[in-house]
């Protein structure tokens, strides 16, 4: 009989991963499932066929009732918290498969608690994005003793991976180490492409250009990434496809680590600075991609507003001298044939014309102040860029 499994944890990387074990996980009954926020454990639970999840009311609960338990959780102490709870329930015999990205002592601190109430422990850490958590083509890494990573492994490649890095009987900080570093890819990814737009916008050249070399010689998350930036994809968001809150955490793991052994990382902190400003524009819901509004920010580019400003008032004054009026005026004749007396019919007229001046003068103004406000706004949001990229979509991969 195939074990139970529990999931804990449906933030974007979760609900992929946890899919594709309802999908292709050979399970002979539901995947339990525990989210700190119920209502998206419910909602998710919803889009299966009935029997194939189950939401569990509680965290004893699942535990309880489960032979494997999965977490995927945001940051150190989400999992130490959760790690603490379950504990304290009886877990003899049970496989605890942890995916968070945490501090490779954190996870030899719960792994060891673990240990000590009579349960097993793998340290299992994934590389790839949302969409690739979606499709079942993650990287897992896998740390422990040999026997655990092979009970766990029947639910990674081929179910929620394509590919597995196997540290069997290695310690399980290996796993999260490898982890760590290899975020610091994708924290220099995003800095980089940031600076490069930035740098092609500032000089000319253009950010479509730079989009089409990223594109033709780096492909992958770097074409993914440009084209979330140019396209202002990340401020569109209902949520953050990689919140900043997490990035930020993952460098400063990276940091701490590269400290202990006498290593600065400065792109990273670069990066971290950076993130610091989206988080202090947008907030929670500020995304990873954000960087690129942030290096904008610092780079001038919202003192457009002031060029732009000058050259809307100088619109402004040439619509006032253009505007028809004095003998420049075009006499307008009311609609109907006037029976007035003469002097009565161009007094008539004349309040046409000056009206339609006026109407015409104002009509001007509103458009330049309304073309302003609209400049003045977009600068303002240092995270939306000032124009929309014309890119394909056939350019993503």
């Amino acid at each position: 009989m195939a074990p139970t499994l529990l999931w804990i944890g449906l933030g974007n990387m979760g609900r992929g991963m946890s899919k594709n074990i309802v999908e292709k996980g050979n399970l002979d009954g539901p995947l339990l499932l525990y989210n700190r926020s119920s209502q998206r454990a419910t909602d998710f639970s919803a889009k299966f066929p009935v029997g194939k999840t189950e939401v569990v009311e509680s965290l004893a609960d699942g535990v309880s009732r489960a032979d494997i338990i999965f977490s995927c959780i945001a940051n150190d102490e989400a999992v130490q918290e959760t790690f603490r709870a379950m504990l304290e329930e009886n877990v003899n015999g049970k496989l605890f498969i942890e995916s968070s990205t945490i501090h490779p002592d954190t996870t030899e601190a719960i792994a060891k608690d673990v240990v000590a109430k009579g349960a097993e422990f793998v340290a299992a850490p994934v590389f790839g994005a949302p969409q690739m958590a979606e499709a079942g083509q993650l990287v897992g890494v896998l740390a422990g003793p040999a026997a655990s990573v092979a009970r766990a492994k029947q639910w990674f490649k081929g179910v929620t991976s394509s590919k597995e890095i196997d540290f069997s009987d290695k310690p399980y900080s290996k796993a999260l180490t490898l982890k760590v570093l290899g975020n610091t890819f994708i924290l220099n990814m995003a800095e980089q492409l940031a600076e490069a737009h930035v740098v092609a916008e500032k000089t000319g050249l253009g950010t479509e250009a730079i989009h089409q070399i990223v594109d033709s010689i780096f492909g992958g998350p770097y074409t993914a990434y440009s084209q979330r930036m140019l396209t202002g994809d990340y401020y569109n968001r209902d949520e953050p496809l990689f919140a900043v809150e997490l990035a930020r955490k993952d460098a400063r793991h990276a940091m701490s680590l590269a400290e202990s052994v006498g290593v600065r990382l400065r792109n990273v902190e670069a990066a971290d600075a950076h993130l610091a400003m989206a988080y202090e524009h947008v907030g929670s819901s500020a995304d990873m991609a954000g960087i690129y509004g942030a290096i904008r920010k610092e780079s001038g580019l919202k003192y457009a507003v002031f060029i732009g400003l000058v050259v809307i008032a100088a619109l402004c004054v040439a619509s006032w001298f253009l505007a028809p009026k004095g003998e420049n005026q075009v006499s307008v004749q009311p609609s109907r044939r006037c029976d007035l007396s003469q002097a009565a019919c161009d007094k008539t007229a004349d309040l046409f014309s000056f009206r339609l001046w006026r109407s015409s003068a104002i009509l001007a103004i509103v458009s330049c102040y309304l073309m302003w406000a609209i400049t003045f706004l977009a600068q303002l949001h240092p995270l939306i860029a000032p124009r929309k990229s014309g890119i394909r979509e056939e350019h993503l991969h």
